[in-house]
């Protein structure tokens, strides 16, 4: 069977972000530079040069500690539609449409997290969850890790940045950025119950603090939760509106994600006898259809 790797003009096309060069593609990779980009894009600075607007910002993004910030949630009074990955099985999270994908950047630190579980005092927590209903678990897990674990960035405690550690290793030392927080979550949740098909490790970039992220997306009683390391609160997907998902990994693949466009109605006159044009509604496109069909070898729809 042909491997199926996702070509880097397509994460350009679907995420709108930097494609790396090739030097760049290496075990070195931080998140930062592995998935939003370690350089300017030469088609943006292209494309302001020809409008006359000014060269794209490129400000480095760093991560950032989500031990006091929060995600920007919308208003509790708006109603929202459930995530279409409560029902298709994928993580169609944060409005986006997920993607699947064979290889990524980071499939090693996945691999080296993706089944290790919890133990000792962790592990015997998770077990008196076992029972409860589906809320319960995800709250009394997020409340658990949230609260021993204390954010430290990897440069700080490895030395070295982007480092994905297993779920004991985290707990025991009660430090780890924010992919720690959110494997930790996971293996607690197997643990308390969780079907693996039901949670999602979810790379993603903050566009208000310009930080690249990541949490753990449980899909339970209709809906996509998010638990995050920057707040006790356990939020539906859909009610999140400052997160742009990257990657995600599950037991059950890897997916990118691109967003679905409404174009205007494309007016057209029937004939020249016509007093009104005809109006024609395209229908739906996921991302930029025409480029995203002529690239999209491996993706699953």
């Amino acid at each position: 069977m042909a491997q199926h790797i996702l070509p880097t003009a397509l994460v350009f096309l679907v995420t709108g972000l930097a494609p790396m060069p090739a030097m760049a593609q290496s075990a070195s990779w931080s998140k930062t530079d592995a998935i939003l980009g370690g350089a300017p894009s030469a088609l943006e600075s292209i494309l302001a040069q020809q409008s006359g607007a000014p060269a794209p910002d490129h400000t480095p993004i760093q991560p950032a500690s989500y031990s006091y910030a929060r995600p920007v949630v919308s208003s509790a009074a708006v109603r929202f539609e459930p995530s279409p990955g409560v029902w298709n099985g994928r993580p169609d999270v944060f409005g986006s449409v997920a993607l699947r994908v064979d290889h990524t950047p980071l499939d090693a630190r996945w691999k080296g997290v993706e089944h290790a579980g919890v133990d000792g005092a962790a592990a015997r927590f998770a077990e008196t969850q076992r029972g409860k209903d589906a809320m319960t678990k995800l709250e009394a897990v997020d409340w658990y890790v949230n609260k021993r674990v204390r954010f430290v960035d990897d440069r700080v405690q490895w030395g070295r940045p982007d480092v994905w550690s297993a779920a004991s290793t985290t707990l025991s030392r009660g430090r780890g950025d924010c992919e720690d927080y959110a494997i930790a979550k996971m293996a607690m949740l197997r643990r308390a119950g969780f079907a693996e098909r039901d949670l999602y490790l979810v790379v993603l970039k903050d566009l208000v603090r310009r930080a690249d992220h990541a949490v753990l997306v449980a899909r339970a009683d209709g809906h996509m939760y998010v638990l995050d390391n920057g707040t006790d609160q356990v939020l539906d997907s859909e009610s999140i509106s400052d997160y742009r998902p990257i990657l995600t990994f599950a037991s059950s693949g890897s997916w990118t994600h691109g967003y679905r466009m409404q174009p205007a109605p494309i007016n057209v006159a029937a004939n020249e006898a016509a007093k009104k044009p005809v109006a024609i509604a395209s229908a739906d496109q996921r991302s930029w259809s025409a480029s995203l069909r002529a690239l999209s070898t491996g993706f699953n729809r």
